[in-house]
């Protein structure tokens, strides 16, 4: 049992430890690259936390089923296409909208 938490909290800060000095970009599977590509050129001056978050989120979407995914991709490209002012509204209706959740 001791063993156990040992192990675990060694873990924890080998984790901790990696994610302050950062991911090399190489490390990341191919697909983790793939949806990660628009930060390339900045990921190594990004910090490790920073990579890490980056990089659950980029997991998290390789997890979902692809239809799942190719509605994700079609609302990040509508989003895009949106003006800064309706971008704004829409940003201001989604923190009312988790506001009563």
């Amino acid at each position: 049992m001791l063993a156990t938490a040992l192990a675990i909290l060694l873990g924890v800060a080998t984790a901790n430890a990696l994610a302050d000095r950062g991911i090399p970009w190489n490390n990341l599977s191919q697909d983790e690259q793939t949806v990660l590509q628009k930060h390339r050129r900045e990921w190594s001056n990004l910090s490790g936390g920073e990579q890490s978050r980056l990089l659950n989120g980029a997991r998290k979407y390789l997890q979902l089923p692809q239809d799942t995914r190719n509605a994700v991709r079609q609302k990040r490209e509508q989003y895009r296409k949106m003006s800064p002012d309706e971008r704004r509204r829409l940003r201001e209706k989604y923190r009312e909208q988790r506001q009563y959740r």
